[in-house]
């Protein structure tokens, strides 16, 4: 039945007159899983039933029933190894007893843990998990189950973003709606974050939190919890169609506005000829940055073919291609030439050979997928998307309109398709498009055959062209820009003179 407080005054009332029949009575409480009332002809004590075994909770006369529904609750939840339900029921009716205070009983027996007084090996392995765990132990399991390349290197960034690094200590139980409506105001609102950046940062919020109501309950104390309350927190956002086509010409003369303000200004480094290699193949195979970036020298094989001499094939496997299968392009000897000759000069300054085609100046890895996007920021005079203080817009100032990496692919797509080479242009891209000739047939076609053969000679058909226009336009343009004045070079920083420091003298 749904015990009462009229049921334990009945209990006890029997007690006094001796009229408790038999051996005593248990009374179940429908109410609270596993709660019992058991009357002898003594006493009226609360039990906690389980398949695991009977804890007594108290006499009937020290603790009432709802502080029994209470303690009951905390037996079914209490940690194996880090409670013993047995001893801390005893002490809770012990303190009870003699203070008649709940929260004192409360704080002797089921104390509540401060993160910040554990060290961080016993609060992972017993909770209470703050946040910064809880993200640490989500990315530990959400990364190696994320594809290789751009979205897997960004991914761990949204989670660390300053909004909840600063709530790093909070115990994630102590969490609520209030406060994360708050970080979510912020974020859109400081000026300094993007709306698409503020989704991401909210989203994967709360699939951390997601995961660990599921997978992490018991250390995140998050057992209680029946709903999901951070499901209420969304950011509205819908990305804009991206539709610029940038013209041969603009590439082109990009490549060379690159070459000649390889050094920016005199306090940045130059670009590398890693990056300067990376921006040429962009251009050249209009390949995804993300796979591009991590091109070994073993996948590049020159004199693949009888059929096309002097061509270089160059495969990506499928673990880092969007369509999770492995993807090759022939190259032309002439483009083939430019990008080898930037990979030569980074190797000039090494002991030995990177075995990356694209090898990052700072350490023995690849140029990083960001790096490309980051060096035409650069060179349009931007930080962080923004407009930079005495920076030069150099895209402004030689006539070029904005364009990004992925754009190149769809200034191929239209190049080869004005010339009826649409298959051509999706098996290059590794894309899915609808055509009827076979060579504007589409890369969903061209998968039938990725078992027998990676149709190469389609694909060279239309690189052929490309890398052709794409070099016959950088030769003109180049000319072209070499003569256009240099703009003024940015006045040096007038730094202090070095002062020596005097040295202690020994009393």
């Amino acid at each position: 039945m749904a015990l009462t407080a009229g049921h334990v005054t009945k209990a006890r009332a029997m007690i006094r007159k001796g009229t408790v029949p038999g051996r005593g009575l248990d009374l179940v409480d429908a109410d609270c899983a596993g709660l019992v009332l058991r009357v002898t002809r003594n006493s009226a004590t609360w039990m906690r039933k389980s398949k695991s075994g009977t804890v007594r909770i108290g006499d009937a006369a020290v603790i009432s029933l709802a502080q029994a529904r209470d303690q009951a609750e905390r037996i079914r939840l209490a940690v194996p190894g880090l409670h013993q339900p047995t001893m801390e029921t005893r002490i809770y009716e012990e303190a009870l007893r003699r203070t008649g205070s709940v929260e004192e009983a409360l704080d002797a027996a089921w104390p509540e843990e401060e993160p910040e007084t554990q060290t961080v090996e016993v609060r992972r392995r017993d909770g209470p998990w703050v946040l910064g765990d809880l993200i640490d132990a989500y990315l530990a399991w959400k990364l190696p189950r994320l594809k290789e390349g751009r979205w897997r290197a960004s991914y761990e960034s949204y989670l660390r973003h300053p909004e909840l690094a600063g709530l790093s200590m909070v115990t994630v139980a102590g969490l609520d709606l209030e406060t994360m409506l708050g970080v979510r105001q912020r974020l859109l609102e400081d000026g300094g974050t993007k709306r698409s950046a503020a989704k991401r940062v909210i989203g994967q919020f709360r699939d951390a939190m997601t995961w660990g109501w599921r997978a992490q309950p018991l250390r995140c104390r998050l057992v209680r919890m029946e709903f999901p309350w951070w499901d209420r927190l969304t950011v509205d956002y819908t990305p804009g169609t991206r539709d610029h086509v940038p013209t041969v010409e603009e590439l082109a003369r990009t490549l060379a506005v690159a070459e000649r303000h390889r050094s920016l200004g005199q306090t940045e480094h130059a670009t590398g000829a890693g990056l300067l290699g990376a921006l040429w193949a962009v251009v050249l195979t209009a390949q995804r940055t993300g796979a591009l970036v991590t091109t070994q020298v073993s996948s590049c094989v020159p004199q693949f073919s009888n059929e096309l001499p002097g061509w270089t094939a160059v495969g990506w496997p499928g673990a880092v291609m969007k369509s999770e299968m492995p993807h090759g392009v022939p190259i032309p000897p002439e483009a083939w030439a430019v990008i080898e000759r930037y990979r030569q000069e980074d190797a000039w300054g090494r002991e030995a050979p990177s075995p990356w085609m694209f090898p990052s100046r700072r350490g023995d890895g690849h140029v990083s997928y960001l790096a490309t996007n980051q060096l035409l920021s650069r060179l349009q005079g931007l930080r962080e998307g923004k407009r930079a203080e005495g920076k030069v817009d150099l895209f402004a100032l030689y006539g070029i309109r904005r364009w990004t990496p992925h754009d190149v692919r769809r200034g191929l797509a239209t190049f080869l398709g004005e010339r009826r080479l649409g298959g051509a242009a999706a098996a290059i891209l590794d894309h899915v498009d609808g055509k009827a000739d076979e060579r504007e047939r589409t890369a969903a076609v061209t998968r039938l055959h990725y078992d027998r053969a990676q149709r190469m000679e389609l694909k060279a058909e239309g690189l052929a062209l490309w890398c052709e226009a794409i070099l016959e336009a950088y030769e003109r343009e180049r000319e072209a820009i070499a003569r256009v004045p240099l703009p003024p070079a940015r006045p040096r920083t007038v730094r202090k003179l070095a002062t020596k420091r005097k040295a202690l003298v020994p009393a």
